[in-house]
């Protein structure tokens, strides 16, 4: 079984995490917090063109594969205490792989809400009219590579930052006496 980065982190625990998070911050917030959210409830035009939107600039695409990700680490979930299992614990996550699948739509409300409640219809209308230019579909095409690009670059960065910083730290140490 293909374990992926997701999957071998403990998906599920960290959806577990969320959850529990946002329950503790919605208990804090209280009643206000409630009706701030119903307050500001997007229009049905405006879910409308969010959904459209995050189709557009590539996001929905993003969470391709997260519903097998979360399956496959429930699955694993079990590997722990009985390892003979691995090759029953595969194949049900494979099956239940379909099942979940049709929830993929819920992540696509999730975005959209993210979006509608943050931009009005005319800001909505606007980013969408960018991201089916030219301009915008390079953007979408391109953003895997320039992440990449952006995330080799400040890795390389942050190791010269690093050797620097330890440099200087000898050094220091030095004045005081300490030979590292």
């Amino acid at each position: 079984m293909r374990i992926s980065r997701f999957a071998h982190r403990g998906v599920g625990a960290f959806v577990a995490a969320a959850v529990s998070v946002s329950v503790l911050a919605g208990a804090s917030f209280g009643a206000s917090s409630a009706w701030a959210q119903q307050a500001a409830a997007p229009s049905a035009a405006q879910m409308a063109l969010a959904k459209d939107l995050v189709m557009a600039n590539g996001e929905a695409r993003a969470f391709d594969g997260v519903i097998a990700n979360i399956v496959d680490g429930a699955a694993l979930s079990f590997l722990s205490t009985n390892p003979d299992l691995a090759k029953q614990l595969r194949d049900v996550a494979i099956a239940l792989r379909p099942e979940f699948e049709k929830r993929q739509p819920e992540i696509l409300q999730i975005l959209a809400s993210a979006y509608a409640a943050r931009f009005s219809e005319s800001e909505l209308k606007e980013a969408l009219a960018f991201y089916r230019t030219p301009t915008g579909k390079k953007l979408v095409a391109d953003r895997p590579a320039i992440v990449q690009q952006a995330v080799q670059g400040i890795q390389g960065w942050g190791a010269q930052v690093n050797a620097e910083a330890v440099e200087r730290v000898r050094a220091e140490m030095k004045k005081k006496g300490f030979d590292l």
